[in-house]
């Protein structure tokens, strides 16, 4: 690589309103370090992230933005008061070091399972089951097939992101990414 290249990568950036460090960007990891019944980040989840606050932009693992959106374990959310203030202490700490963090939004869909909504099949725009392994506490069961949701429920499904960006700035966040594979 030529070293003009490679010093770029350090050099600051503007990306839309933020003004990053440098141009290296630390990928969404879903790390399942959110071991709580109230999925609410945790002390070392503020740790992990501010160790990489050196990179220009962290995007953060998925967060859940509504019960029904649950997919797999020890992920965290961002539908709670509890959740946004787990999350402040994140946006803190990454902040405290100089670093700029965004939100990955997400909700899993028909990749999910029962187990994660009290027995009821996970919800998607359509009635298909992913015929996958889940990763779970149970081990790698079967997915099912999701119930379809309706207009009205795809719409809330819409406000649920919405109130999730919503919080994400209210705990911190530099801004929001929506996880769209789902």
């Amino acid at each position: 690589m030529p070293a003009t290249t490679s010093l770029q990568l350090l050099t600051p950036v503007r990306l839309g309103a933020l003004e990053l460090a440098n141009r290296v960007v630390m990928a969404p990891l879903t790390r399942c370090r959110c071991d709580n019944p109230g999925y609410v980040p945790t002390p070392m989840m503020a740790e992990y992230y501010a160790q990489r606050a050196g990179a220009g932009l962290i995007i953060s693992e998925g967060t859940i933005v509504s019960p029904r959106g649950r997919g797999y374990p020890y992920t965290p959310g961002i539908w709670s008061a509890e959740q946004v203030a787990g999350w402040q202490q994140v946006t803190d700490a990454v902040h405290q070091r100089g670093g700029r963090i965004v939100c990955q939004l997400w909700h899993c869909g028909r990749l999910s399972l029962p187990e994660f909504h009290d027995g009821l099949p996970p919800v998607a725009p359509s009635a298909i089951n992913p015929q996958w392994q889940m990763f779970s506490p149970s081990g790698q069961p079967d997915t099912v097939t999701p119930q379809a949701l309706s207009k009205d429920e795809i719409r809330g499904i819409v406000r649920d992101f919405a109130q999730a960006a919503r919080n994400a700035l209210a705990a911190g966040f530099d801004g929001v990414e929506i996880h769209s594979s789902n």
